[in-house]
Formats: structure tokens, sequence, C-alpha cells
């Protein structure tokens, strides 16, 4: 008996897939969509992968670094230590002359300049001829003079007589007492007459015309003269100005920062512009006040000058060299960083932490900078990349 089955109920039969490979694709997508769905579950129940310490914190002033934050890559520590103070950079300077070393010249007497004998930077000795004025103011002078004397011997005569009268008793005694009275003023008018004809510094020409003469012996350093001029005594500024130049003035400008320890007596040398002129100086004043406009520090120096080759109104150089034995802590140039307000520097005292703090600026020079007050000799503080801290600290705030 055969046991197949005939044609017809074969049809029925559930047919076997011939590409089972689609088969498992189709469950690996499912496993995968499974997957994805078990993690948002794990999401959305609050359950997030782990997140990396912070290896950087701040808090107030101070920036504390893990062992193993990259920032250690741009920092750089040192330690401070003290050293000779920086000489400051040499200071622009012009030469000027003593005043306690000069004479003004001008007009005692109104009139006109005829004449200039001299030069700006002529060598003069006293009583030289300066300059010649036409002056009517002579005339009248002349004539005070002459009516002061004229008084003074009439005066006298009576005097005289009136003490002869006494003597004879023709004359009461009080007409004696009048006339020397009257005498006593008479000379004090031809004695005041004197002196101001005297006070004229001149040599008279004519009635109208004299010279003003030199009161000293010097150089003419200040011209303010010619011919034609209309001159007077109440003319503020004066005619010509006659300085001695042996010893000569150097007026400097400091910037502030570098005027700080500068002291009277401190040593400096001159030195002219092209350098054909060196010689030493002592500073002889430091003024109290700041231009407001320059924010710089007026330094007097004073130096002999005897082959007269620095020459009053020339400008120069003029470098100051500090105390020796005064010493500072210095630090380079970017280790000084400014938050805004103050200057400041970072420093370390515990491992990691590196902390602002304020510090007080003196010179600058060559990239480095003299810190006068705020960094202890010996303390530990970030010579490099101190700016990258400022800023972790303002995005913090």
């Amino acid at each position: 008996m055969s046991n197949a089955l005939p044609d017809t109920h074969r049809d029925h039969l559930p047919r076997v897939s011939a590409r089972p490979p689609r088969r498992r694709a189709v469950a690996g997508v499912i496993l995968l969509g499974a997957l994805a769905g078990l993690a948002w579950f794990a999401l959305r129940g609050g359950r997030r992968p782990p997140v990396p310490a912070p290896t950087l914190t701040v808090a107030g002033d101070a920036v504390t670094l893990e062992e193993n934050a990259p920032q250690w890559s741009y920092l750089e520590l040192a330690v401070a230590e003290e050293k000779p103070a920086l000489s400051p950079p040499p200071a622009p300077g012009r030469v000027t002359f003593d005043e306690k070393r000069s004479a003004a010249a001008g007009s005692p007497l109104p009139g006109r300049v005829e004449q200039v004998q001299v030069r700006l930077g002529d060598q003069v000795k006293s009583g030289d001829r300066l300059f010649a004025i036409r002056s009517g103011a002579l005339a009248d002078l002349d004539r005070e003079f002459e009516q002061a004397r004229n008084e003074v011997t009439a005066k006298t005569r009576i005097a005289q007589r009136a003490r002869e009268l006494v003597a004879l008793r023709a004359a009461p005694e009080k007409d004696q007492l009048e006339a020397e009275e009257d005498l006593r003023q008479a000379q004090l008018a031809l004695k005041a007459a004197t002196a101001k004809r005297e006070s004229l510094n001149a040599t008279l020409d004519d009635d109208t015309h004299f010279w003003v003469t030199a009161p000293r012996g010097g150089t003419v350093v200040e011209l303010d003269v010619s011919p034609g001029l209309e001159v007077g005594p109440d003319r503020d500024k004066p005619l010509l100005r006659l300085s001695n130049i042996d010893e000569v003035l150097v007026l400097a400008d400091l910037q502030e920062q570098d005027a700080y320890d500068l002291a009277v007596g401190s040593p400096v040398t001159i030195q002219t512009p092209t350098g054909d002129v060196t010689r030493p100086g002592v500073v002889e004043q430091v003024s109290q006040v700041v231009d407001p406009q320059r924010h710089t520090v007026e330094v007097r120096v004073r130096a002999q000058n005897a082959d007269h080759a620095l020459r009053p109104n020339a400008f120069v150089e003029v470098s100051l060299a500090p105390d020796p034995a005064r010493r500072r802590v210095r630090v380079p140039g970017e280790a000084v960083v400014s938050d805004g307000k103050r200057s400041v520097v970072f420093v370390t005292h515990d491992a990691g932490r590196l902390e602002r703090v304020p510090v007080t600026v003196g010179r600058r020079r060559d990239g480095e900078v003299e810190l006068q007050d705020g960094l202890a000799p010996g303390t530990r503080y970030v010579a490099k990349g101190a700016i990258l801290l400022l800023n972790q600290i303002d995005l913090a705030s």
C-alpha cells in the first residue's frame, strides 16, 4: 500500500521558506529596538552615565587645580627673591640756568629802543653796554635832580642865616628849628633824586638818551629786545637776562613710578643726544607734585659746566642710578596682571591652591617688574599664566 498523498492534498501543507537569513536579520532589528527601548526607559527613570569630577574650582580669590588638571601645562611657578632695585630708563631733560647766578636787565624809564649791542649767547662783563634807549623821562629825572640840589643849597643858606640871627638874639629860636627842618627835607629829596639816577644802571649820553649796562658779568641767556620796541619799567618780562653758566641746572621729567625712591643728593649722568658730552650731576630737588597732564615728576639736577658744553635750552638725557644697597622683589612682567582696579599676582601656599593677592608695582624694565609691596621673598608665585587664572575668576564671578 502506497504512503504517497494525492496531489490534491499536497497543496494544503505549510510551505518551508527557502531564505532563512532574512528571518535572522529581522530578529536582530527587533533586538536592537528592544535595547534602545530599555536605554530610553533607564534615562526616563533618572539613571544617567557617570560624569567625571571637575579639575578646576574657583572660590573667591583662589583657584584650585587638581593634580591632573590640563591648566598646569600653561602655568609656571617660581620663588620670589630680592634683587638690586631696577634703574629707571633715561629721562628727557632740558638744560637751564641757575636763577641764583643770574641777573635781569630792563628799562628803568619809558622810552623807545634805538640800538641793541648784544646777541643771544654773548659773553659780557659787568658795566658793558647792552642796549640804548631814547626817553623824554630822562630830562624830567635830570630836572628833578637839579631842583633838589638847588633846593638844598637854598635851604642851607636859610638855616645858616637863622642860626646867626638866633645867636644875635635877633630872631626867635623856633625860626632856626623850622629852617633846619626845611633843610633836612630838602636833603632827603636830593638823596631820593640821586638814588633814582644811580638806580638806572645806565650810562647817560645826553638829556634824552642813555645806555642800559650789564649789572654783572655772564652769558646772555634770554634776549627780548629789538630796535623800535617801546619799553618801560612796568614791563613784566625782562628785556635781557645774564647768567653765569659755569654751573647749570637740568630739569628732567621722570615717570611717576620711576621717581618714588629718588632722593636729593642721588648721582646722575647727563648726556647730550649725540653722545659727545657726558658728565655727572647731582639731584638737587624732586618735585612733590605730579604733572596732571603728563603724569611725570620734575627732577632738578645741578651740574658743573666750566667748558659751557651744556648750553641753556638744549635737550639732554638724564640717567639715574638707584642706591645699590636698596633691594626689591623682581618678577617677570607677565606675572603681574590687573583686575581693573589693582595690580595682582597669584601665590600658592597649599598644593593646587592659587590665590590672587594685590601688589604695589614699581619700575618696569627689560621684561621685569619691581614690586614695592605685596609679595614677600621666598613666596611661591605664578610666574607664567597668571592671566589664565584671572580669567577663570572673572568667569566664575
